[in-house]
């Protein structure tokens, strides 16, 4: 059964990798065998991350991880060029991508609809949709070119329940979850799986930073949880295993919740 969760041979991009639950899913991929890029927006940043990573999974796997690379690449998600260079310079220096993760995300500050700007609007939305709609759309067809892969688009439970403040945030990921339907339906002939995972509350550094205005929203958001507590950031991991796996090799257009029951 194990070699159906084996990504020996493939390569993953996971933006937003640096930290936070990209990071866990870096982390699961590399240990089951595929290279890895992490994103983040600078490259010194990226390299610190990747050798972290590297010297992590060195003191777990051991041998297992020799040839195994880990790579760390600068890239504005809400830059347009920068994207189209991020894919080929995956293609130059690994030579294919096989499993795309469109984990970069970020939610400023909690604003409401009345209150929102132009600028704070387009900076979220930039991030958050734009961004992955651009890199799901270049790099899918190079994908089909060597048999197809796996896009898995990361959402949040706040596309089913909003509240007050968070709606430009929650409402970007509304729409990455629609498209991610119409990316599924338009790429199915090429062999790539496009798929959505909606995080609850993991303590990711988005979480930290929302406590910065609200101390108690950890222990608020966990109670609205079915398992009453929050969930550690290397918990993603295994859907995201599944998904980018031969595991899920008949499923595509579909979202997973990860909410513990919220």
């Amino acid at each position: 059964m194990s070699s159906l969760f084996d990504l020996t041979g493939k390569v993953a991009l996971v933006t937003g990798g640096t930290k936070g639950i990209g990071r866990s899913i870096a982390k699961g991929y590399a240990a089951a065998g595929a290279d890895v890029v992490i994103t983040g927006r600078r490259q010194p940043g990226c390299d610190e991350a990747a050798a972290e990573l590297s010297d992590e999974l060195s003191d777990e796997l051991g041998d297992e991880l020799a040839g195994r690379a880990v790579r760390g690449f600068a890239c504005h998600m809400g830059e347009w060029d920068q994207i189209d260079a991020l894919v080929d310079r995956v293609y130059d220096e690994l030579g294919r991508m096989d499993v795309l993760v469109n984990n970069a995300g970020i939610n400023p500050a909690l604003v409401a609809v009345a209150d929102c700007t132009e600028a704070y609007f387009d900076k979220v939305y930039a991030v958050n949709l734009k961004g992955p709609v651009r890199l799901a759309g270049v790099a899918a067809p190079r994908m089909g070119q060597h048999g197809g892969g796996s896009i898995i688009n990361v959402t949040t439970m706040g596309v089913y329940r909003v509240g007050p403040g968070a709606g430009i945030y929650t409402s970007s990921k509304a729409a990455l979850h629609n498209i991610t339907q119409v990316m599924a339906s338009e790429w199915a002939g090429l062999g790539v799986r496009v798929n959505s995972m909606a995080p609850g509350p993991f303590m990711s550094e988005m979480m930290r930073g929302s406590m910065r205005f609200d101390p108690e929203i950890p222990e608020r958001l966990g109670q609205g949880t079915m398992m009453k507590r929050v969930a550690d950031c290397d918990e993603i991991i295994g859907l995201a295993l599944y998904l980018a796996s031969d595991a899920a090799s008949y499923v595509t257009g579909h979202d997973y919740k990860i909410g513990g029951g919220m």
